[in-house]
């Protein structure tokens, strides 16, 4: 039997929702879920943690009405927060991009809100979820995917299930160190994968190299984008050409050490540097190739996400159903 379930993406600046069919009891793409519906609002961070989780709630109302379901038909709801989080107890330990958002008891107050089921989990492993159910990794048991923003998630599915780590921190890949002593990382750490490949990193790099005279066409554009610094690269700019060949490098070295650790059969990039397009990540999979084993690298794919923004609200609303098939997280 067919059910609704919904998946909420919390972002610092929107929330993403999508209504997702799934069979509980069925197989192949009927089990694995379609997207139905997709809603998107601004989060308003600034309002606080009341003022957001009040937002979601409405959201869900939202989308149900769209929809023209009854939100009593829903079976349950997948949340997707940034963390550290501690998804047994529900709880968003600390969001560093969300503003007064430290031990915010997310699942159980969305519940008492929509009187719904509510599972909670890490953003970066719900997109892995998603894509592990149905994107890009629906062929393998093992794989790892990494979010390129404005920083750099992780999730990693080992045998099927998603690996959460002792404390809900085992998959915080973009804090793998690639320049020991390097650039200030947003944790506050010093030369965290992060620092170097988020497309904030490439911004941030791009513009200390301006400043300290290497000439390029980015210096006429004070509020230039990563994907400024990736168009210009592409136009033949010199220095954007060296960043963005730079990111590709610290990328690669990263990856090959989730090959040496965890030797998965696939690694899926997505986020907001998927329009860098495939000369970049054919140069992150050449490097890997020259760096990483060699058993290790031909048994693993490396690729683009095949559901793009749609991987968190996906992750997130069968992750809810996993909950609801199983009684235990996905």
């Amino acid at each position: 039997m067919t059910k609704r379930y919904v998946g909420i993406d919390l972002g610092g600046t929107n929330l993403k929702l999508g209504l997702v069919a799934a069979d509980p009891y069925g197989s192949g793409r009927n089990k694995d879920g379609k997207l139905l519906e997709r809603h998107s609002t601004p989060t308003e961070v600034a309002g606080g943690p009341d003022h957001v989780l009040n937002r979601m709630a409405q959201a869900v109302r939202d989308l149900c009405r769209t929809a023209r379901l009854p939100l009593s038909d829903v079976a349950a709801v997948g949340a997707a927060a940034p963390g550290p989080l501690d998804s047994k107890a529900g709880v968003v330990v600390v969001a560093p991009n969300l503003p007064g958002w430290r031990n915010i008891h997310v699942r159980d107050i969305l519940r008492k809100k929509l009187r719904r089921p509510v599972v909670l989990e890490n953003d970066a492993n719900v997109a892995a979820y998603g894509e592990f159910r149905c994107g890009a990794g629906r062929r393998v048991r093992n794989m790892v995917i990494l979010t390129l923003g404005t920083g750099i998630g992780g999730g990693i599915i080992l045998d099927g299930k998603m690996f959460r780590g002792t404390t809900d921190t085992g998959a915080e890949l973009g804090h793998m160190i690639v320049h020991y002593g390097g650039r200030r990382c947003s944790c506050g750490a010093h030369g965290c994968l992060e620092a170097y490949a988020s497309a904030t990193a490439v911004v941030g790099r791009t513009r200390e190299a301006i400043a300290s005279g290497n000439r390029s066409s980015l210096a006429r554009h004070r509020g230039f984008t990563c994907k400024d610094v990736f168009d210009a690269a592409d136009a033949g700019d010199r220095l954007a050409r060296r960043i963005v060949e730079e990111t590709a490098d610290y990328l690669a070295a990263g990856i090959t050490t989730i090959l040496h650790v965890l030797n998965p059969e696939m690694v899926v990039l997505t986020g907001g540097m998927m329009g860098a397009g495939e000369p970049f990540l054919d140069r992150v999979r050449r490097r890997v190739r020259e760096t990483a084993f060699e058993r290790a690298s031909s048994a693993c794919e490396i690729c683009w996400s095949a559901l793009g923004g749609d991987a968190g609200i996906l992750g997130a609303a069968l992750a809810a159903e996993a909950f609801d098939r199983t009684g235990k997280p996905a």
